[in-house]
């Protein structure tokens, strides 16, 4: 009967072991749901200040964009007009056609006109009425070469 009695206590004792090791283990998770709950919020918080920071750039950004908008608008204008200044000044019209411009250097060139005179009368530069002849000369010698051959 003693071994009966201390069989029981010992079951007993083993049970009320697992329940206090079980209810150890949920306060346990219990804690350990606080604190992720606790994280999460913390993470919301911070989710929730930087959409309200990207927010703030994104406006900032747009006031950016229309203000570089108007500013290149602004130089558009300033150049048309600076264009149409030169253009009267000079008393010629830009030269848009690349073929008639051309056609103009070497009119003027055969005409006698010098580099300058043709530089100044049409507004472009030396160089570019030099590259001009230089290519015309270039293209009348291999006219001829390929003639004789």
């Amino acid at each position: 009967m003693q071994l009966a009695i201390d069989l029981c206590l010992i079951i007993l004792f083993v049970v009320f072991i697992r329940q206090v090791r079980t209810v150890g283990k949920s306060s346990k998770v219990e804690q350990m749901t606080g604190n992720v709950e606790q994280v999460l919020k913390e993470a919301k918080g911070i989710a929730g200040r930087f959409e309200t920071q990207l927010e703030k750039k994104r406006e900032i950004v747009n006031k950016l964009n229309e203000h570089l908008d108007s500013r290149i608008v602004s130089l558009n204008l300033l150049l048309n007009r600076a264009e149409e200044c030169l253009a009267s000044a000079k008393g010629n019209k830009f030269h848009t056609d690349v073929d008639l411009l051309q056609q103009e250097i070497i009119a003027l060139a055969e005409g006698g006109s010098t580099c300058d005179e043709i530089s100044n009368r049409l507004g472009i530069s030396k160089g570019e009425v030099a590259l001009v002849l230089d290519l015309k000369k270039k293209s009348l010698e291999t006219e001829k070469v390929s003639t004789v051959g």
